[in-house]
């Protein structure tokens, strides 16, 4: 009695409400004001108090008592909290109270039931359910509908938004002569049969897969994804059902006896960014890349930012961070490699050859395994032994006639030639690893080593040295210096990802200096190089063999090089350095380049040899010692490994989801919570699992990616259907029913039609998911055929016409603004699917983030041809650089999934279209097809042109305008020619024979006036 008291006299004074809805009128104040510290993260909870749940230990009178409190340090949210709450938000916790604190369950956990299309006062506007229920909202706030649009604007509109592309004047009349009653219908239905539908419909999709042509990250290298792309097109040409579409992509890997193209699809969660930089940690970004998975999926299919329950529980919704990686755990077993994709495509991925290259791959695999069979491995593993055992033996001593030094670099700086110039680390660090003759030094740039005087390189007297070299550098470097002698490395050319191979560059005391003529072979381990003298000319070998040098100076001035040979800032590795006091014959020089490394394996036992030891005795003993026929199937054998492997490489692949399976190799991944996010912290073992606040998977079914599909278009499910419907009206209308549709959770708008979207949902899982079905059922309702005009008092009321009181009308996205300009002009290539290509772009905007070193995707090559016209989505996406005409336009990066675009107005926008070499382009092209295509008049050719941009005929004012405008830039161009040439120039379509340039410059510019119009980037 005292609290109904206590509530009375507070409500006293107030006006009267109708019954608070507490989902939709109180959740979204106290989500985003109180939950933070009143909500599902039990860590940052304060006073054990929730707000989310009916139990959460609420006592009405106490929080209406302190979000009233007239003392501010009492007051709730708190002053340093950044919230304060408004006398209505007040009001309407005040009313809720009174009314009994009714709880409700968020509404987008609640599985949705189908509403009866509610009756309306105007039948007569219904053409469909969806009518019934804009029209009795509409009703409701005491509005009416707004008149049908013409039927040229509502063709235009249709055609955009069903094929990306707008209408051509044939196609405009023959609607416009068509009286019967269903030729809106017919008209829609032959826009769904076009291929250029599946294209439209995947461009929203790409967005939520992130789909680019590179890897992402700072490299930013090229990757192949497109057959996913082109998968994802089919798909919704040949209509496939919304819950198949999902099954096959999230987990069409796991499909029993999965085809191809189902293997295909499941790389929807293969379009993350993908990290292999220098010094990254691998178990950190695999950790990224399954929590990107996690995203885009709740964001996808449920609507849900389940992100925020990364690092703690989930702040406004029913999430816990235990949630949060069960869930993660799906995506979490993929056989991935945490940094890949250096050289394209990351594991797994699956290979998509030819027929052609098929039968090429499977002849050269039987002729592998044939020549394999020819050399079976005990047969030819006793005889190496054989063999071993007697080389061991044969094997002469090193060439040691006038070897004046001997530094083997095995883990020290000895001197082993017996003349004790032992070397010395004056700076740095020196370290040792396996090299082309057991250990190696390792230089890291910064090391500094003196051998000491080891020999006096005098002008007369011969000389050679020889050692074993790897380098990858971009700037000269010098490998060995003594006095005036110096053996360099110069002219760095790449020669492969981080591969740069230089010229050798030899300098002596006497001022001879020389440099081989061509660059040095990039080594799969070392180099062998031997520098010759022989008292007037310098030779250089590399690899055993003679390599040509060009004389770059003359010898003259000093006759020997004082001091000690030293190694300064080098960067690389060297092995063996043999310093002689005489000229070395061919034939030492071929013994030292592979008796020695072959004497330095021999001399291991045969299972202490590292893999690459192993590999190359076996090498040598096929190609030098076996008996003819071994070593005739061993070189064949090579060539057909080499063959494959070259095919292999040209052969497209694409990368798909696929599971670790448990063998001695390999053991599927566990998942843990991790503190705070980080890979590092690991606590409690999880296993996969769905949020506790949805509904559960079935019983016995196994906890995987194919359950978790299934459970996702599950018909009890509350969340995939709502999420899928209300994109589509995204789609049409420019904001979804929910206008956050990334968004569902408590921090989400609520749907402006409840109602609506529940039906919608259903009648989606009714129908068996049929996408063209519900996109039929939208763009044939009567509340989208709607004109889009407005009037200030509506404009007032709804400005972003969440009511529907008004078609839709807003800026085309950057895809069809593109698009419809080159499909207007004629310039507009049609072919579905493909490689990524290159059309104009402004110079340097890949170079000015290149890393270069090699990777692909450094500059910007621009294509030729067909190539420059093709749709945009075809356009290839460098996620660091996206193409700038669609960052123009507001088309997202696509390193996350993105839901929705926002829509921005902004003067760089004009600037490109008024610009922009495309769209000069397009202008010219339809300012030749006005002049050829138009008529004989001056005003009927304006009028064409103003009717392909726009689907209508110019009012008399605005045919003044461009009539004025013309016959100035005809004065203007036929004074200017020089001008009107340069204009006409833009872009590499051919200008038809016959055509004066200062004319055609005109009507250019006229032309870009038209495509410039607000009407003919927007969609009304």
């Amino acid at each position: 009695m005292g609290m109904k008291v206590f509530l009375l006299s507070l409500l006293a004074g107030t006006t009267a409400f109708a019954d608070v809805n507490f989902d939709r009128e109180v959740r979204p104040i106290l989500s985003d004001n109180c939950f933070s510290c009143h909500g599902p993260d039990a860590r940052n909870r304060m006073a054990n108090l929730r707000l989310d749940v009916p139990d959460g230990g609420m006592d009405p009178a106490k929080v209406l008592a302190r979000v009233t409190n007239p003392d501010v340090s009492k007051r709730m949210p708190p002053a340093y909290s950044g919230h304060t709450l408004t006398p209505p938000q007040i009001d309407v916790i005040r009313q809720w109270i009174v009314q009994g604190a009714k709880w409700q369950p968020h509404w987008a956990f609640v599985a949705p039931k189908r509403p009866e299309a509610p009756v309306v006062k105007d039948s007569a506007w219904v053409r469909n359910p969806i009518d019934n229920f804009i029209l009795a909202r509409l009703e409701k706030e005491g509005l009416k509908p707004s008149p049908a649009a013409d039927k040229a604007t509502l063709l235009r509109r249709v055609s955009y938004d069903l094929t990306g592309l707008p209408p051509t004047i044939a196609e405009l009349n023959s609607f416009l002569a068509d009286k019967s009653p269903d030729a809106y219908e017919k008209r829609v239905d032959a826009l769904l049969k076009s291929p250029r539908y599946g294209e439209r419909m995947a461009m929203q999709w790409l967005d939520l897969a992130r789909y680019a042509d590179t890897h992402g990250y700072h490299i930013d290298s090229s990757r192949e994804m497109w057959h996913w792309r082109d998968w994802v097109i089919d798909a919704y040409n040949r209509n496939m059902p919304y819950d198949e579409f999902t099954i096959a992509q999230l987990a069409g890997d796991l499909i029993p006896n999965a085809t191809t193209e189902q293997k295909i699809a499941s790389g929807f969660n293969r379009n993350h960014i993908i990290n292999f930089e220098g010094g990254a940690i691998p178990e950190e970004y695999q950790v990224e890349y399954v929590v990107d998975r996690l995203e885009a999926t709740s964001v996808t299919w449920m609507g849900l930012t389940m992100g925020c329950a990364r690092c703690h529980d989930h702040k406004y919704d029913p999430i816990a961070q235990r949630d949060f990686y069960r869930f993660f755990a799906f995506f979490n077993n993929v056989s991935e490699k945490g940094l890949d994709g250096r050289n394209g495509n990351a594991d797994p991925y699956l290979p998509l050859p030819s027929p052609e290259q098929k039968a090429r791959q499977e002849k050269l695999n039987l002729d592998i395994k044939a020549h394999e069979a020819a050399l079976p491995e005990n047969t030819v593993a006793k005889a190496q032994a054989e063999w071993e055992t007697a080389e061991i033996a044969r094997v002469g001593p090193a060439v040691r006639d006038g070897l004046v030094a001997h530094y083997e670099f095995d883990g020290n700086l000895t001197d082993s030639s017996g003349h004790y110039q032992y070397g010395r680390v004056v700076h740095g660090d020196l370290t040792y690893s396996n090299a082309a003759v057991d250990k190696g030094a390792d230089f890291d740039g910064e090391t500094h080593v003196v051998f000491g005087h080891v020999a006096a390189f005098d002008r007369n007297a011969p000389f050679s040295i020889a050692f074993w070299l790897k380098v990858n550098n971009k700037l000269r470097e010098t490998v060995l210096q003594q006095g005036g002698l110096e053996i360099a490395l110069d002219d760095f050319e790449l020669a492969g990802i981080q591969q740069r191979v230089p010229r050798l560059y030899v300098t002596l005391p006497s001022g001879l200096a020389v440099r081989t003529v061509n660059l040095l072979p990039w080594p799969e381990n070392m180099n062998h190089l031997v520098v010759d003298y022989d008292g007037s000319a310098v030779n250089v070998f590399v690899n055993g063999s003679p390599a040509p040098v060009e004389i770059l100076h003359a010898a003259g001035g000093v006759a020997h090089g004082d001091g000690s040979m030293e190694i300064v800032s080098f960067k690389g590795k060297l092995d063996d350095l043999r310093i002689h006091s005489r000229q070395l014959k061919p034939a030492e020089i071929a013994f030292l380049q592979s008796q020695e490394s072959l004497r330095a394996v021999l001399s291991i036992l045969p299972d202490k040899r590292s893999k690459e030891q192993k590999a190359w005795i076996r090498d040598y003993y096929l190609t030098q010692a076996a008996p003819d026929a071994d070593r005739k199937a061993w070189s064949e054998l090579k060539s057909l490994r080499q063959a494959e492997k070259k095919l292999t490489a040209e052969i497209p692949t694409t990368m798909v989801m696929s599971e670790i399976v448990a063998s001695e190799k390999e053991k599927p991944r566990e998942t843990f919570i991790l503190a705070r996010g980080d890979y590092r912290n690991q606590t409690d073992k999880v296993t996969p699992g769905i949020p506790a606040i949805l509904p559960p998977f079935p019983k016995d079914a196994p906890a995987n990616r194919l359950t978790l599909a299934k459970w996702l278009v599950d018909g009890s499910n509350p969340l995939t259907a709502r999420v899928a419907v209300n994109r589509y009206w995204q789609m049409y209308f420019g904001t979804g029913i929910v206008k956050t549709a990334e968004n569902f959770g408590s921090q989400g708008d609520p749907p402006s039609n409840p109602e609506l979207l529940d039906w919608l949902a259903t009648e989606f899982v009714r129908t068996g998911w049929d996408v063209k079905a519900m996109q039929r059922l939208i763009v044939t309702s009567a509340a989208y055929r709607q004109s889009s005009r407005v009037t200030p008092e509506l404009l007032e009321k709804d400005p972003e016409n969440r009511l529907i009181a008004r078609g839709p009308r807003f800026r085309l996205p950057a895809e069809m603004i593109r698009d419809g300009e080159l499909y207007e002009s004629g310039l507009l290539k049609e072919k579905v699917g493909g490689p990524g290509v290159d059309p104009y772009q402004p110079k340097g905007v890949w170079e000015a983030i290149a890393f270069g070193d090699g990777f692909t995707s450094q500059s910007y090559t621009q294509g030729h041809g067909d190539d420059l016209y093709r749709r945009s989505m075809y356009t290839f996406w460098k996620r660091t650089a996206p193409p700038p005409e669609m960052i123009t336009f507001d088309a997202p990066d696509r390193e996350k999934c993105a839901a929705r675009r926002t829509i921005t107005n902004t003067p760089l926008q004009a600037l490109v279209l008024m610009n922009d070499v495309t769209y000069v382009e397009a202008a010219r092209a339809l300012a030749q097809r006005m002049l050829l295509e138009g008529g004989k008049t001056a005003d009927k050719r304006l009028e064409y042109g103003f009717h392909v941009a726009t689907a209508r005929e110019p009012a008399a004012r605005e045919l003044a305008v461009l009539r004025d405008t013309l016959n100035a830039e005809l004065t203007n161009y036929s004074r200017h020619e020089d001008q009107a040439s340069a204009l006409v120039a833009n872009g590499e379509s051919p200008i038809k024979p016959g055509i004066d340039k200062s004319e055609l410059a005109a009507w250019t510019t006229v032309a870009s006036m038209i495509l410039n119009l607000d009407e003919t980037v927007s969609k009304q």
